[in-house]
């Protein structure tokens, strides 16, 4: 996927965030390799409702996800890891 330069976008490399972000709607662009061997950082859209997503994962303590939506998105964020 191309990303637009003025497009303001979030990078993670933390997996299990990205699965969480991706399974409550934010968009995911793509995939960045970064300067570490074998690793690449998740790359979506930057939006309000992913700083609120992130303070519920990251603090909140009861983050609440759709499992089947969850399992999706680890899934398929897996697919793309390994695609290459």
């Amino acid at each position: 996927m191309k990303i637009k330069k003025s497009q303001p976008t979030y990078n993670t490399t933390d997996f299990y965030l990205s699965c969480f972000l991706l399974a409550r709607g934010i968009q995911l662009i793509g995939l960045n390799q970064t300067d570490e061997p074998g690793r690449r950082s998740f790359v979506f859209v930057e939006s309000e409702m992913r700083s609120v997503l992130m303070n519920e994962y990251n603090f909140d303590g009861e983050a609440e996800i759709n499992v089947r939506d969850f399992i999706s998105a680890i899934r398929k964020l897996k697919t793309l890891l390994y695609e290459k």
